[in-house]
């Protein structure tokens, strides 16, 4: 069993353990989510962000865009530095950026599951099953 999958178990069961054996409704979650008390599984986010209940806009800003922005401005700029012979510095600034892009992405992620999870009650149940979620009463 991977090290995410023994984290995200633990999760749950920390969960239950602090809502006295169950997990929260959504209605807890959803005021929990209001008060922005909730922490989000960022290895979970970034798989569940192209489920089905999760935001459009979410998906596509950033299941899309800034993480394959992150993953191609370095290979741009590198080309572009050989044909064009820019500075070397332009590669630790595209290393930089992509880092960043790519970090937003992950951040992004987290919202767009718990923004699809205070929409649907559905999602918000396999996702906190799934060990996505953690806050407490």
């Amino acid at each position: 069993m991977s090290l995410n999958k023994q984290i995200a178990i633990s999760v749950v069961e920390q969960m239950k353990e602090s809502w006295g054996g169950r997990l929260p409704s959504w209605e807890e979650f959803r005021k929990a989510s209001d008060d922005g008390r909730v922490r989000t599984n960022k290895n979970i986010a970034a798989q569940a962000v192209y489920s089905q209940g999760v935001p459009k806009a979410y998906l596509i800003i950033y299941g899309i865009i800034t993480i394959w922005m992150g993953f191609l401005v370095f290979p741009a700029t590198a080309v572009a530095w050989f044909f064009f012979d820019f500075s070397a510095w332009w590669i630790a600034a595209a290393l930089i950026a992509g880092w960043f892009l790519i970090k937003v992405s992950r951040d992004g992620h987290c919202r767009a599951i718990e923004e699809g999870a205070k929409r649907n009650k559905d999602l918000y149940e396999v996702l906190v099953s799934a060990g996505a979620f953690w806050f407490e009463p």
